[in-house]
């Protein structure tokens, strides 16, 4: 994360009016607990156009790219991120509810297969809504998708798992990976 959102003047003034004090500086914590960031999703599939998406309730531009409010996503199913040091296999998933009808019918038709996602993070401006910094929290690539529908319940939900970078490492010819 940059640096300088740690010592942005909006953050600074929206932590000491909401939590009190006199800060100088934010730490990583800080500035996650005041609720002003968003996670951001790319979905890029192989056959049909890429689908930017947000958790928020208001589109979000990172680095030029559009992504529209998708709040559905259940983000309480996302596990927790670590830094890695090194390449490994982790698998996660998470849930989205309230899924669209055309949403599910590409899932359930494989246009998602093997489609690459990038979760990122990003830290908004308390005032005006805008991208302060992103992080790339995630990558990984879609093994399969399950969808659960009840409509006695109103549940429709699609459970999306994911692989992380060894699933394309192992499509490469061996003497790229070497």
């Amino acid at each position: 994360m940059n640096a300088g959102v740690f010592t942005n003047p909006d953050l600074l003034e929206y932590w000491n009016v909401f939590r009190g004090g006199n800060k100088k500086q934010l730490t990583l914590t800080e500035v996650l607990s005041m609720g002003i960031h968003v996670k951001c999703f790319d979905v890029i599939p192989k056959a049909i156009d890429s689908i930017h998406w947000t958790d928020g309730l208001g589109e979000v531009t990172l680095g030029g790219t559009l992504y529209v409010p998708f709040p559905d996503l259940i983000t309480d199913s996302l596990p927790s991120f670590t830094e890695e040091k090194q390449i490994t296999n982790t698998n996660i998933n998470f849930k989205i509810s309230n899924v669209s009808n055309t949403t599910r019918i590409l899932a359930l038709g494989g246009a998602f297969k093997d489609a690459k996602v990038n979760i990122y993070l990003a830290i908004l401006n308390p005032a005006t809504g805008d991208v302060l910094d992103y992080d790339l929290m995630y990558s990984g690539f879609i093994d399969y998708i399950e969808a659960e529908a009840d409509p006695m319940n109103e549940k429709n939900e699609l459970t999306v798992q994911l692989n992380s970078v060894y699933k394309q490492l192992d499509l490469q010819t061996r003497t790229l990976c070497a």
